[in-house]
């Protein structure tokens, strides 16, 4: 007998809200000044390409234990961590370094009105 996993559910589509956006951006100006053009756009590739899993299983990632309602992706090796919420679409509201310290539900609520 053949054993494989399917998801049935279509695809979700990935919305960056503003907070997310400007993280990106905030990434690929520092890649951009350490080491040029071509580590900013493999750096910020990167983490969006790792995000696109969401689409198919955005249930995967653990909640984030300091923000209800948050699911927090390690993307990039344990570099980046991607916070986003479920709604309709995936919403991904904040992108991070890892070892920064951990990010408040406050900071979520106020940068991408979370409710």
């Amino acid at each position: 007998m053949r054993r494989f996993s399917q998801n049935l559910n279509p695809a979700m589509l990935i919305k960056y809200l503003p907070m997310a956006i400007s993280d990106l951006q905030d990434m690929g100006d520092h890649y951009r000044e350490v080491g040029g053009n071509k580590l900013a756009r493999r750096m910020v590739g990167s983490v969006r390409s790792e995000v696109l899993v969401l689409r198919d299983f955005p249930e995967r990632p653990p909640i984030y234990e300091l923000a209800p309602g948050v699911r927090r992706l390690v993307v990039a090796s344990g570099a980046f961590l991607v916070f986003y919420r479920l709604r309709d679409n995936v919403e991904v509201l904040h992108v991070r370094r890892a070892e920064r310290e951990p990010v408040a539900a406050k900071l979520l609520e106020e940068k991408n009105a979370l409710r």
